[in-house]
C-alpha cells in the first residue's frame, strides 16, 4: 500500500467523522509528523477533497461529493440495467455488456452471456480502447466538442486489427455518423472475426452516461443482421434510460 495515500484517506475518514478539526488536532489524532501532515492536507485541499473554513477547521470538499454521487449512480445504473440486459441477451442470443467511460478508456460494468456455445472472452472490469470498440464510439459521440477533443488527445491510436481506424480526422467523421443514426458498429476493428453493436444510455438530463453492446463472431452478427440488432439495442438502451429518469420526449 502507498503510505501517503493511506494517510490521506485516514485524514478524510477523520474529517468525515469529526468535521471542523484544525491542523494540530488532525496531526495529533493520527500521529503524523508536522511536515507530512501539512503536505497531505495542502494536497487534499488542492484536489478539492478538503476545504478550510474561516475558523481554520477542515471539512470535506465538494469533489468528494461529486465522486460519491458518481459511485452511487454507477451502482444504481448496474442494478437498474441488469434485468433489462439479461432479457436482451436472451432475446438476441449474444453476449451483452454495459460499460462507462473512465479516463481515456471504456470499462465494462456488466456482462450477461447469451446461450450460444461460442463465447467471446470478456469480463466485468475489462478495459476497452475507445477508438476501436462500438461501446467506446458511443460514449465518445455523447461528449461535447471540447470534452471530445480532450479525450481524443489522450487516445493511443493503436491498430488492433487491419480494420482499426487510426486517423483521428476519419474517426471524428465516423462519430458524426454515430450521432446521426444513434448507434455504433465495431466491424472487426478491435478483434479479428468479432463484430459488436452498441447504443447509448442517457440520464434524466439527456447526457450519455453509459452504453450497452452486443458482441459476437462475424457468423453471429452478419451484415444482414446489423440493422435489426441496432434497432433492438437502441430500444433496450431507451428502456434503461427511462429507468434513469430520461424522458423519450427529450430525444
Amino acid at each position: 500500500m502507498a503510505p501517503a495515500l493511506t494517510k490521506g484517506f485516514a485524514i478524510l475518514d477523520l474529517i468525515a467523522r469529526e468535521p471542523g478539526l484544525g491542523f494540530a488536532a488532525i496531526r495529533d489524532r493520527l500521529g503524523l509528523p508536522n511536515s507530512s501532515c501539512h503536505h497531505l492536507i495542502t494536497t487534499l485541499c488542492q484536489l478539492g477533497a478538503l476545504v478550510q473554513r474561516a475558523d481554520r477547521g477542515y471539512v470535506l470538499g465538494l469533489r468528494l461529493f461529486e465522486l460519491g454521487a458518481m459511485a452511487a449512480n454507477q451502482r444504481q445504473l448496474h442494478d437498474l440495467a441488469l434485468p433489462t440486459l439479461r432479457k436482451l441477451a436472451q432475446d438476441i442470443q449474444l453476449t451483452c455488456h454495459l460499460g462507462v467511460m473512465e479516463g481515456a478508456e471504456a470499462v465494462y460494468l456488466l456482462k450477461v452471456e447469451g446461450s450460444r456455445e461460442i463465447r467471446v472472452n470478456t469480463w466485468v472490469g475489462k478495459r476497452l480502447s475507445l477508438h476501436s470498440s462500438s461501446l467506446g464510439k458511443v460514449l465518445l459521440a455523447g461528449l461535447s466538442e471540447d470534452e471530445l477533443q480532450t479525450i481524443i488527445a489522450q487516445v493511443s491510436w493503436e491498430a488492433k486489427t487491419p480494420r482499426s481506424i487510426v486517423d483521428p480526422v476519419e474517426f471524428c467523421r465516423q462519430l458524426q455518423v454515430v450521432r446521426e443514426r444513434g448507434w455504433a458498429l465495431d466491424d472487426e476493428e478491435d478483434l479479428a472475426n468479432i463484430r459488436c453493436v452498441a447504443a447509448p444510455v442517457r440520464d434524466m438530463r439527456g447526457h450519455v452516461v453509459a452504453a450497452i453492446s452486443a458482441v459476437g463472431t462475424v457468423l453471429d452478427i452478419t451484415p444482414e443482421r446489423i440493422g435489426e440488432l441496432a434497432a433492438t439495442l437502441c430500444a433496450t438502451a431507451r428502456e434503461i434510460s427511462q429507468h434513469l429518469g430520461h424522458s423519450l420526449c427529450d430525444g
